[in-house]
């Protein structure tokens, strides 16, 4: 026993691409290499989803340092002022943590996958399960890469663990783009076809499988909605147009055959792995006073309420009429009337005898909704939000912040009926644009309401205490199936006011889906405004930075990457802010 977990120490440690441990440990620490792939096929399967925790889970490493400080300066997926550095990363000029981690998980996935290539055809069907999964997940993982880097080491991440030829240490070669987005589309759709057959194994657990609870219809979903994600991405422009197309018309047209998520019961996500609240920055981030990341985003509220005024950056909550998602997002902001330099005085009309012992004396109720944005002239973003209270900030309490309910997303249905829509519209597939995306708006509505019911703290409707701007909401009465239905049937037909006119179809499709998308999914957002130019009506200032001066189109590699990979001249060319993705517009 003490050799077997001796193993398993040592293979669960050997997981970056250059790492120097070899085949020869593995055989010096046990006998029978038959009985150590039995006992770890399942082991590395467990340790290729860990290792990719730092891209699924909405924690510190992705959402506080790359989603919502840095990705949604290029979506305005929140609110900020203009500065001179708001395209610049503030950490480096990379992500790094993400991007070392995939090649953590892909060395796992590697190992797991000589390992099950040399069982017998007899012995193979009882571990393909384990080998599917982890190629799902891992190649999910690889796609989100491979969106904001371009080309990557596939080929060769591993080699070390797998040769013990430590020649690869430090001259990984970086694999065609193209090639890998094909390589995940064609795999993704064999590995949902396997997954329709595949013989569950008997000691494939929920407890091992934290993703999709060892359902085989999930893990199909999974790797067909990868493949549907991978071939949207290419199918607008670019060198395999007539690969992203095919893939999706075969899937689209072909549901039985290829399953993906359809529902929010069957969103690809990972439950509750820990017992505190989306807050790792201890009331900061999307927090309290001072939070870099907690101010609404004038962008996706203009998008969502029918009478918001551009004069003043606001609007207010019509139930029954609006977007329901608005009040589940932001709490509420004072109406300023003029903006004096100074302390300001209110006269917000909207509601009156505010209790004197709940508003702070110089203060309004807050009665609108209000989102910051880049256009906004800086003394009077300085008045909204140092005296005036005149921002929406992110709702504590509910749908996803501080909700210890919540589920790390990594692939919704809404999100599917988008993708639906679009091909269908695009003339790519058969079928009905106009009903998917209907469908899309629907189960959206659904998955803000589903998470905000099952918020685990009291949100009453004036806060907690009824003290302060911060915890002024509305919770607004979750929608029948009907309005959702008319709701979604106007957005088709035209926005929600006449402040962000659809230039096309495709902009009213793009546009749903980024409010979907809205501070949660920051990334996939950005890939879509890359790739189509919508949702329309965005502006990106040009700043004095020297390094960064216009939005980015993809990120610089890692500094560790550039300085030790001695191939990394084959890619140094793409090595910048500006050079576009082959898929982008």
């Amino acid at each position: 026993m003490k050799k077997i977990i001796s193993l398993i120490t040592i293979l669960l440690t050997c997981v970056f691409t250059f790492s120097r441990c070899s085949d020869d440990e593995y055989t010096d620490k046990y006998n029978d290499p038959n009985k150590v792939t039995k006992l770890l096929i399942d082991k590395l399967m467990v340790g290729v989803f860990t290792k990719s925790n730092t891209w699924a889970i909405q924690g510190y490493d992705r959402y506080y340092s790359q989603d919502n400080l840095y990705f949604s300066n290029f979506t305005q997926s929140f609110g900020r002022p203009y500065s001179n550095t708001m395209y610049h990363p503030g950490w480096s000029d990379d992500g790094s943590d993400e991007y070392t981690s995939f090649f953590g998980a892909a060395a796992q996935y590697k190992k797991l996958e000589q390992m099950y290539n040399e069982l017998s055809d007899a012995e193979k069907p009882s571990f393909e399960a384990y080998m599917l999964a982890a190629k799902t997940h891992v190649y999910a993982y690889m796609l989100s890469v491979i969106d904001l880097y371009g080309s990557i080491p596939w080929k060769d991440a591993g080699m070390v663990v797998l040769t013990g030829d430590i020649s690869y240490n430090g001259a990984a070669h970086f694999d065609n783009v193209e090639d890998l987005y094909k390589m995940i589309i064609d795999e993704m759709k064999t590995a949902g076809t396997r997954f329709a057959s595949v013989s569950k194994p008997k000691d494939f657990t929920a407890t091992q499988d934290f993703i999709n609870g060892a359902e085989m219809k999930m893990w199909q979903k999974y790797a067909n909605s990868v493949c549907m994600r991978a071939a949207l991405r290419v199918a607008s422009q670019g060198s395999l147009t007539a690969v992203g197309r095919a893939a999706l018309k075969e899937m689209i047209e072909n549901p039985a055959k290829y399953p993906v998520v359809e529902t929010n019961d069957d969103n690809i996500d990972i439950h509750n792995l820990r017992t505190d609240p989306v807050n790792s920055t201890g009331g900061y981030g999307l927090g309290d006073a001072d939070g870099s990341s907690n101010q609404a985003s004038d962008a996706l509220v203009s998008r969502m309420l029918s009478n918001y005024d551009r004069t003043t950056w606001s609007g207010t909550y019509q139930d029954g009429i609006d977007d329901p998602r608005v009040p589940l997002l932001w709490d509420l902001a004072v109406r300023e009337q003029g903006l004096q330099v100074g302390y300001p005085s209110y006269a917000d009309t909207t509601k009156t005898g505010a209790d004197t012992t709940i508003i702070q004396s110089g203060y309004a109720e807050p009665t609108v909704f209000r989102g910051s944005t880049y256009e906004m002239d800086p003394d009077i973003h300085s008045r909204y939000t140092s005296g005036a209270k005149g921002i929406s900030l992110v709702r504590h309490n509910g749908l996803f912040w501080e909700n210890e309910n919540w589920d790390h997303q990594i692939i919704s249905a809404a999100e599917m009926w988008f993708i639906k829509a679009e091909a269908i519209h695009q003339g790519w597939a058969n079928g009905d644009a106009k009903a998917a995306f209907k469908e899309g708006v629907k189960q959206s509505i659904k998955f803000f309401f589903k998470y905000h019911k099952e918020r685990s703290k009291e949100d009453a409707d004036k806060g907690k205490d009824g003290k302060g701007r911060r915890g002024w909401v509305i919770n607004p009465k979750e929608p029948t199936d009907a309005w959702i239905d008319s709701f979604a049937e106007a957005r088709w037909n035209e926005p929600i006011n006449t402040v962000h006119q659809y230039r096309d179809r495709l902009d009213a499709i793009i546009t749903q889906k980024y409010v979907n998308f809205n501070i949660m999914y920051v990334r996939e957002a950005w890939n879509d405004l890359r790739r189509t130019g919508y949702p329309s009506g965005l502006q990106f200032p040009h700043v004095n930075d020297p390094i960064v001066p216009d939005v980015p189109v993809r990120l610089r590699y890692p500094t560790a990457e550039r300085d030790f990979n001695k191939n990394f001249a084959d890619v140094a060319a793409q090595d910048n802010y500006t050079t576009k993705m082959f898929w982008a517009k």
